[in-house]
């Protein structure tokens, strides 16, 4: 790989912004670091590539642009509606820029109606020519339910805000047609994180000061416009994609007819304790993918296991390391650790089942990922050491390593792909990628 500071690696560089910026995972990886993945493992156009956590499409994106073919998997539906919309090249650029402007008219009408303001001094529809407008004012003004409110972090989108983004969506909602119709919700899900809401990233999310009003409807109308532009320059010809939501412990059974993938670049979650769907919360209540306590269950229960939060009574994963003498002896380790410490909190008393149903759950893609593909296959997997339990040091590519050496694959290397800073220690942990070949 080329010369990138550490603090740049995980930077995705101006000249990459178009799709890629659309909406992206605050976790997620650069499209320089596929770029360079394609070229070490030599892929080009008459490959296919696959990405089984695909997140917000980064792949899958750079891999379009280049005219590679490629799948992706992804089970949080925030994340897996983002990379859809983001590989969705077909969408009107014309349509999505003149529909934007309706609705951005519609609001600023609609915020006035209910004693919402917002100075704007943007080209809206009112200046286009006159026709039959398919976005009109609305007259009742949406809210979040109850249930949705429960499940909504406290500070996370201010009042007046929040009004202003609920109003957007439903004037979306009257949009027909539904390529456009669901990149302008892609738009407004990238607002309502960037502009409307209190968050911060930082690696984790907080909430360093509350915005008690923001340009929501300008802001839209900004984002949608740059939507629309790179449509209007995207390369002649491009990959396909076709991206699935689903869970990646089961990957084969997303693309049974499909076994001659040839590369895989990726990042699963680490085990540690982030909650990966409170980065996405937000968002997902607005656009509504989380309804209640339940969607949000059901959600988690489809994730790899990972973190305390989606850790459940039923969960089985992990039998599938049973007896790997490394994960049982880690396992342990962090579970007398707890007991030597006197910690009581049902969070730590998960801790060492965090760590069997992560690596059982890898197992499982592993061992699912087989079937789909070429022989030789490369294989690139983003992962990071941690020690979010107790400070006990989880090498997690090693692992994982010796693990997809057990059912098959061979480990070609494991690189150092950055250092980040560890919230629990204050240390630097690595971050490596994992390269494995398919050995059938």
């Amino acid at each position: 790989m080329q010369q990138v500071s550490n603090a740049t690696k995980n930077h995705t560089d101006a000249n990459d912004r178009p799709f890629h910026s659309w909406y992206q995972f605050v976790l997620g990886y650069p499209p320089h670091f596929v770029r360079h993945c394609l070229t070490k493992f030599c892929i080009g156009k008459e490959n296919l590539v696959l990405d089984p956590f695909c997140g917000t499409g980064t792949t899958n994106v750079e891999c379009k642009r280049l005219g590679i073919d490629t799948l992706g998997l992804e089970a949080n539906p925030m994340a897996y509606f983002a990379s859809r919309i983001k590989t969705d090249w077909e969408i009107s650029p014309s349509d999505l820029e003149t529909c934007a402007r309706e609705v951005s008219t519609a609001a600023l009408r609609s915020f006035k109606t209910f004693g919402l303001s917002e100075d704007s001094q943007l080209f809206l529809s009112s200046q286009l020519p006159n026709k039959e407008r398919e976005v009109r004012p609305i007259s009742q003004e949406p809210k979040l339910t109850p249930e949705q409110m429960e499940v909504l972090p406290k500070d996370f989108i201010s009042q007046k805000p929040l009004r202003k983004v609920l109003i957007l969506r439903e004037l979306i909602l009257q949009v027909s047609n539904a390529r456009t119709r669901d990149a302008l919700l892609l738009a407004l899900a990238n607002v309502t994180v960037n502009n409307a809401s209190n968050l911060a990233f930082g690696p984790e999310i907080y909430t360093p000061k509350k915005k008690r009003d923001a340009a929501v409807a300008s802001s839209f109308l900004v984002r949608a416009t740059v939507m629309a532009r790179d449509l209007e320059s995207k390369p002649r010809e491009y990959g396909r994609s076709d991206i699935v939501l689903g869970d990646a412990r089961k990957t084969i059974d997303y693309f049974k007819d499909r076994h001659s993938v040839d590369c895989v670049i990726t990042s699963p979650p680490y085990p540690n304790e982030k909650d990966y769907t409170r980065l996405t919360r937000l968002e997902s209540i607005i656009l509504g993918f989380i309804k209640d306590r339940q969607t949000l269950r059901e959600i988690k229960t489809n994730l790899l296991r990972s973190n305390s939060r989606n850790i459940f009574v039923k969960d089985t994963d992990d039998v599938f390391v049973r007896g790997f003498k490394e994960v049982e002896e880690l396992a342990d380790q962090i579970e007398a650790k707890r007991v030597s410490l006197h910690k009581t909190s049902g969070f730590e008393k998960l801790y060492h089942r965090i760590v069997r149903h992560y690596f059982g759950g890898m197992f499982r893609h592993f061992q699912s990922l087989r079937g789909l593909l070429s022989p030789g296959a490369k294989l690139a997997y983003v992962v990071g050491d941690q020690a979010s339990f107790f400070r006990i040091n989880i090498s997690t590519a090693e692992l994982l390593g010796k693990i997809a050496e057990g059912i098959g694959y061979s480990v070609e290397g494991i690189e150092l792909w950055r250092t980040r800073l560890a919230t629990a220690t204050g240390s630097n942990l690595n971050e490596n990628i994992l390269i494995l070949k398919n050995e059938e």
